[in-house]
Parts: C-alpha cells; sequence; structure tokens
C-alpha cells in the first residue's frame, strides 16, 4: 500500500512540473512575441511634399540614406541615423 501512494505522488509531482513547464513556456514565447511586435510599429515622417516618393534605400555606417524624387522638388537624399531614427541631414540634388 505505501508503495502505491508513493508512486501515486511521483506520478503527481512529474506531472506537475510537465504542466508548469508548458505554462512557463507558453508565457516566455508569449512574451518575446509581443516585444517584437512593438518595434515593427514604429512610424517616421520624413516630412516630404505631397507627390514624393522613395526611389531607392540604402545603408552606410549605421546610416540610413533615402533617395526621394518628386514633390515639384528636386531629387534629394535623406539621412537618417539608425539609433534613433531622426533625420541628420537633407541633401538637395539639381
Amino acid at each position: 500500500m505505501n508503495k502505491l501512494k508513493l508512486v501515486k505522488t511521483i506520478v503527481f509531482l512529474l506531472t506537475s512540473l510537465i504542466i508548469f513547464g508548458l505554462i512557463t513556456a507558453g508565457y516566455t514565447i508569449y512574451k518575446k512575441t509581443q516585444r517584437s511586435s512593438s518595434k515593427s510599429n514604429t512610424v517616421i515622417s520624413l516630412n516630404q511634399p505631397a507627390g514624393s516618393r522613395i526611389t531607392s534605400i540604402q545603408t552606410h555606417d549605421n546610416n540610413l540614406y533615402i533617395l526621394v524624387t518628386g514633390g515639384h522638388q528636386p531629387d534629394r537624399i535623406i539621412a537618417l541615423r539608425s539609433s534613433d531614427l531622426t533625420v541628420s541631414a537633407t541633401i538637395n540634388l539639381q
């Protein structure tokens, strides 16, 4: 009889550990997916006139360079800092 109680206790403990592990793994996966999706919803305004189009995008030295055409202005290159996504320079091409 004591052996049966011991086996039941071991089965109960192992089942509890499995359930706890599954809940912890699910919560961890949920938290990681929530963090990454919040970063992808960043909106950046380049303050360009209507009719402007992004023609090309290049990266160099942790900066993002965007070639913008149209908008009743000459072609221009906008430099963005990758660290804080702010416009660091605008270069007009003529």
